[in-house]
């Protein structure tokens, strides 16, 4: 702040003024509040004070108070029941300037320049990518309203919206580029482990009627037979996206493995020299297995990465010897002791083969033995595993080879009653729809977690022919005794050695499927990634490449915040907290229109930008767009 003097023929009137810089980008002058004049100080002060040099340490005070935060005295030019002028905006979301200071932190200026050295285009594509990222996360939408929500933000478009649609083109083009660019430039500014990589896929359905070479009719996990489009998805152990692709809904996912991690492996520079690539069953097919259990030199280098697997085996796809091996309770001699003519050796072997194992003991554990009501042994994991080996099938490349792995089948208490939980929900619902009569919604071809459970019966117990056909359902007993024969047990399979790897371990790492899963989930949920309002296949796969951004700078925000306050903020609570975040102008300034919170709190003290007071000057507001935009080795 600084003295203005305004002198007239009769009076010299002293004010408060500060210098800020106009939207054009040039410096002014504005008043911030008025002293008074000469004769009114004088009166005020007496004949023998210096009036200007009173003024002069005024504002020198005010000054020293405003950067020490102190309260300082400001005028507002307010006429109540006066309605201000028409089609101004006025409120304004600042939410994203956390977002942005995560994306200028990846260097994203620098990404657009490399980008832009390829490419020949007039428009502004580091503000376009900027803008579909925050409005993906802020306001998802339709590519128009993502333009016009836009204009809400402090700083508004400066392209039209035909440039997004171009843009569009331009980011599919360069999709390989910005995974990889995003990823090197990541590590620098937040805690990446790719020791670790999780791999899954997922779908999302279009209400079209006609098929294209993109959107396909497929297997779609919601059961529906419009087109869809996959997607398939890796990120690191923290659960922060590394790589995508997008193929076309009819293609098998298990074949979109190998593509992807051969480009992860080649064009990522990851730092380790081994690393384990974690998936499901869907994807647990023979050539992936043997591509990931093998060491890889990289493209135009020297340097090797080693890969093994750790997937799940579904119990219930094992062959009929290896599922009564894994489903075997183990032999307890307390409860089935040594009989008479029996070699004790050969019991012993059997004990050995078919019992259980678990951390901190050397015992060998029978089920029927295990006390579970014990709390103790509630979250203890019991385990036994075996090498086997497997073989290709179908269409594989690798016909004729071999693969010897280790199988682990576990068994827990926890899981157990968790199973049986989800279970008895589901005949409830099961009994609700037989108790509904209506079989033209009894679709029993569906394999779901429901309509397994229920039968339809051409004849009764005394072998009549049933013409009622609102008693044809009902409950099939010998579905749930089946079903309950797995309660509790879950295996899976891996390359990775016990002297590498103790079963605990591996159980670890397994567990950790879920951040992709939530992953999923936020794209779906929160980023609404569909419905996609699109038509040309080279924009909707940039679509998912916006999605895909956006998903991996909120998953390091996140991060950090939880880092930085010393607990885990739930990822739904952040994005509420950064769509809620408005000021709004009132006269030269602006305030605060949302609620302060822990979570607000937290990003202020990481990001170092506050918008939670009563009145904020725009110079502290452009000092925060610098702030946003500026980059930093650690942030």
């Amino acid at each position: 702040m600084k003295l203005s003097i305004s002198k007239s023929k009769n009076t010299v009137i002293y004010y408060v003024a500060e210098s800020y810089r106009k939207p054009n980008g040039t410096s002014s002058t504005r008043t911030v509040k008025k002293i008074g004049s000469e004769a009114e100080l004088r009166e005020k002060l007496g004949d023998g004070v210096d009036i200007k040099a009173w003024c002069q340490e005024y504002v020198r005070k005010l000054t020293a108070d405003a950067k020490a935060h102190k309260p300082v005295p400001v005028e507002l030019s307010l006429i109540p029941d006066v309605p201000y002028e028409k089609n101004v905006i006025r409120s304004f979301n600042v939410g994203y300037l956390f977002l942005q200071r995560i994306l200028y932190q990846e260097n994203i200026s620098q990404m657009v320049k490399e980008i832009k050295s390829r490419h020949s285009f007039q428009f502004n594509l580091e503000k376009i990518i900027c803008d579909l990222i925050y409005a993906r996360i802020l306001d998802p939408s339709s590519k128009k309203s993502t333009y016009d929500y836009c204009h809400s933000l402090l700083e508004a478009p400066d392209y039209e919206l035909h440039d997004v649609y171009r843009a569009l083109d331009i980011i599919h083009k360069e999709t390989d580029f910005i995974q990889s660019f995003l990823y090197q430039q990541s590590v620098k500014c937040s805690c990446r482990d790719t020791s670790v990589l999780f791999y899954d896929c997922t779908n999302f359905f279009f209400e079209i009627d006609d098929e294209d070479e993109l959107r396909r009719v497929g297997f779609s996990k919601e059961h529906r037979t419009t087109p869809i489009v996959q997607l398939g998805l890796f990120t690191d152990r923290r659960g922060i996206p590394l790589g995508f692709s997008v193929f076309n809904g009819s293609q098998s996912e298990q074949i979109s493995l190998t593509p992807l991690e051969e480009k992860i492996l080649n064009d990522f520079n990851l730092p380790d020299s081994r690393l384990i690539v974690c998936t499901d069953s869907g994807l647990a097919s023979f050539d992936n297995k043997e591509f990931n259990a093998k060491t890889h030199l990289i493209k135009n280098s020297l340097n090797c990465i080693t890969t093994d697997y750790i997937t799940i085996r579904p119990l219930r796809k094992m062959d009929a010897v290896t599922l009564e091996w894994a489903l075997n309770r183990g032999r307890s001699l307390t409860l089935n002791p040594i009989k008479d003519g029996e070699n004790p050796d050969k019991v012993f072997a059997e004990i050995e083969r078919t019992g259980w194992r678990t951390e901190g003991s050397n015992r060998v554990f029978s089920l029927d033995e295990i006390d579970e009501d014990d709390p103790e042994n509630y979250n203890r994991i019991f385990y036994k595993e075996k090498y086997v080996i497997i073989t290709p099938s179908g269409k594989s490349k690798n016909k004729g080879k071999t693969l010897e792995e280790r199988l682990i089948v576990t068994y827990s208490i926890k899981y157990k009653h968790f199973m049986q939980h989800k279970r008895l929900l589901n005949l409830n619902k099961a009994s609700r729809m037989i108790a509904a009569k209506n079989s033209k919604k009894l679709d029993l071809k569906a394999s779901d977690s429901v309509r397994k459970f229920i039968q339809i019966q051409s004849v009764d117990n005394k072998g009549n022919t049933i013409t009622d056909s609102s008693n044809r359902y009902s409950l099939d007993e010998a579905a749930i005794l089946e079903d309950a024969r797995y309660d509790g047990f879950y295996a899976v399979s891996t390359n990775i050695s016990p002297e590498v790897m103790p079963v605990k371990e591996i159980i670890t790492v397994n567990k950790g499927r879920w951040e992709i899963e939530e992953s999923f989930m936020i794209m779906k949920s929160e980023l609404r990634a569909r419905p996609v309002y699109l038509q040309n296949s080279e924009r909707i796969k940039a679509h998912f490449t916006t999605c895909f951004m956006s998903l991996q700078v909120l998953r390091i925000l996140e991060q950090k915040l939880n880092e930085k306050m010393g607990k885990i903020i739930p990822i739904q609570q952040l994005i509420s907290t950064l769509r809620k975040m408005q000021i709004t102008t009132i006269d030269k300034y602006y305030t605060g229109a949302y609620t302060r919170t822990d979570i607000t709190d937290g990003l202020y003290d990481l990001l170092g930008m506050r918008f939670d007071s009563e009145l904020i000057t725009k110079g502290k507001i452009e000092t925060s767009k610098k702030i946003s935009k500026k980059i930093l080795k650690n942030l």
